[in-house]
């Protein structure tokens, strides 16, 4: 049996039946969120299994049998196409607000509203597993949105503070021009090819090249770099994830600009503007686009981000603000790996730099979002995210401060973490390429060792009258931080196993060499 619809399904109905479940009380409402959650999770984690199996890419059609349509000639089908790059930003999506809904147990207990909560956490967990399985680009967009606006209605969901609607209204208007951006782009693209199935326009912008296509990609990727967070278009990032309630910022960081963002970048440029179709094509001195330019345009955001965003967050006194802005320096790192992946597509060095890029989108998830739930904690136990009033806080959390510790090495790229490899497949691939990338890539890396370090001194420091009576939190807290925790330290240890098992396939079906991802549409049409 397929199973992908049920990864659709089961958060779609959880979200829906939220308000029938809330009537039978709060215990019952919380349960169901974490039922539902966890059942997505296995569902992904099925998905991911049968695909890493059996190396091939899953399709799936909803209202045709055939995703081109037969004879129809307006796109009524949905296809979702999912790839390993695609099952694995699913499981991780999954994981992280599987352990996201887990801790709201107890740090939204005081809140109200929790019915509305809960069932925009579930939307927004469905709008990111849309993104990273579906095989059709105006659908990509519809989740998008969805993704987007439970985005905005999260930050903004402590309404009792102006920090929350500020947020939340700065993010929305962000946000809407980039997705004006993103649905030009789609547009364009469908005047000019009139099909909407991403594999199927990778083939009829390979048969005709145009300005209009050139013109799209530069509209998407534009649009992306807003929602993904990239400077200079980072201002909604450092407002959003500090008004937002921890367990959201989370996933706002670890995983909404990533499926929204940087993976989505990614799968337009190698799925739909595959760079070796058009390498193929210049090898024949056929029409075909350069895809170079855009490389170091990426690059050169990457660059930026990563130097400026890692140097804000030493500045913050703000501990949220500080890992906002951390945030904004990782997607830098991303971006960099993406970016020689196209520049030097097809080489060693290329798939060095995906490998390293797709390791870091995992990694990151699972470090930024117990980051967050850190500060969650700290914000839950002593009333405040200042870093100034938190002098001595180790004494009195000492399981909060080590993993601390934990995140803030992985985030740096200390060894045996597992923040250590990715960083070093990225800074590695940096100096092969081109060795002034490597020195801006570690320059990113001192800022980012300040601003934590930074962090752990206060924590160590003097205690203040704040922190004097506070304890631990609860185990709904401790227990998503202490399992983020293991899985930096097994995933530090194992680290290279993984990248070998794990992350360079993925990296592989992602580079699309062989055209996998158009083989396996054009595959399904023939079975079909």
């Amino acid at each position: 049996m397929n199973v992908l619809p049920w990864l659709m399904i089961t958060p779609l109905f959880g979200a829906f039946s939220m308000p029938v479940i809330s009537l039978l009380g709060g215990k019952f409402r919380e349960h169901w969120a974490v039922i539902v959650s966890g059942l997505t999770l296995g569902i992904a984690a099925k998905v991911f299994y049968t695909i890493w199996k059996s190396n091939e890419i899953l399709v799936y059609t909803l209202g045709d049998t055939n995703p081109i349509g037969n004879g129809v000639k307006f796109p009524i089908r949905i296809i979702w196409e999912v790839d390993l790059f695609g099952a694995l930003l699913a499981l991780t999506v999954t994981f992280v607000s599987f352990l996201a809904i887990l801790y709201s147990l107890e740090y939204m207990k005081h809140d109200t509203g929790l019915d509305k909560y809960y069932a925009l956490t579930l939307v927004l967990e469905l709008g990111m597993i849309g993104i990273v399985i579906t095989g059709d680009i105006f659908n990509f967009y519809v989740f998008l949105e969805i993704m987007s606006i439970a985005s905005y209605a999260l930050v903004a969901f402590r309404n009792d503070t102006w920090e929350g609607i500020e947020a939340g209204v700065k993010y929305m208007f962000v946000g809407s021009l980039a997705s004006s951006f993103i649905l030009l782009g789609i547009a364009l693209l469908y005047g000019q090819y009139g099909t909407l199935t991403m594999a199927y326009l990778a083939m009829k912008i390979a048969e005709n090249p145009t300005l209009i296509s050139k013109v799209a990609l530069a509209f998407l990727v534009g649009g992306l770099l807003f929602k993904s967070g990239a400077v200079p278009v980072h201002m909604w990032l450092s407002d959003a994830h500090p008004a937002a309630p921890s367990s959201i910022s989370a996933m706002l960081s670890g995983l909404v600009i990533k499926a929204g963002g940087v993976y989505a970048i990614a799968r337009i440029i190698f799925g739909i503007f595959n760079p070796g179709l058009h390498s193929y094509l210049k090898a024949f001195d056929m029409p075909a686009l350069n895809l170079n330019t855009l490389g170091w345009i990426i690059i050169f955001f990457a660059c930026l981000t990563l130097v400026i965003g890692n140097a804000m967050a030493v500045v913050q006194n703000d501990m949220k603000r500080l890992f906002a802005f951390s945030s904004v320096g990782q997607i830098g790192y991303i971006l960099l790996g993406f970016g020689i992946g196209i520049v030097a597509y097809g080489d060693k060095i290329g798939e060095i730099a995906l490998t390293g890029a797709v390791y870091h989108i995992v990694n990151h998830a699972v470090i930024k979002g117990l980051l967050f739930f850190i500060a969650g904690a700290v914000i839950h136990q002593v009333g405040t995210k200042n870093l100034n009033e938190l002098s001595g806080l180790a004494r009195r959390m000492p399981f909060t401060t080590l993993s601390f510790i934990i995140g803030a090495a992985a985030i740096i790229g200390l060894p045996p973490l597992n923040g250590f490899a990715s960083k070093w497949l990225i800074y590695e691939s940096s100096a092969m390429y081109n060795p002034i990338l490597a020195v801006i890539a570690v320059i990113g890396t001192v800022f980012s060792l300040a601003a934590y370090t930074r962090v752990l001194f206060t924590f160590l420091g003097v205690e203040s009258e704040k922190v004097k009576m506070v304890k631990e939190p609860g185990n709904a807290m401790i227990v998503p931080m202490l399992v983020l925790v293991i899985i930096i330290l097994v995933m530090g240890i194992l680290s290279w196993q993984i990248s070998d098992k794990i992350m360079l396939p993925t990296a592989k079906m992602l580079e699309q060499l062989n055209g996998e991802y158009i083989m396996a549409l054009l595959k399904f049409i023939g079975g079909g």
